[in-house]
């Protein structure tokens, strides 16, 4: 189940070296303009999922903080590191 300290999508590979990046939110691989984003290098799927999380990683808990009134300033961790 995924939790609110824990990033949304995250980097994996599988016994065949495939490298994808996965929703932990949907505990499924995660999807971009309608493309899986399944069989990529190691690097790409990194970078993927860094800009996945800074643009959607948060959205649960930037909902929440709308409607409590509290916008102040949100901490970014990068995927991979």
């Amino acid at each position: 189940m995924y939790s609110s300290n824990q990033l949304r999508y995250d980097v994996i590979c599988d016994p065949l070296d495939q490298w994808m990046v996965w929703d932990n939110q949907t505990e499924e691989p995660a999807f971009f303009g309608g493309q899986i984003l399944y069989g990529l290098t190691e690097s790409h799927a990194v970078e993927l999922a860094k800009i996945m999380n800074e643009l959607y990683g948060n959205e649960k808990r930037d909902t929440a903080r709308s409607s409590s009134g509290d916008l102040g300033p949100t901490a970014c961790r990068s995927a991979g590191g």
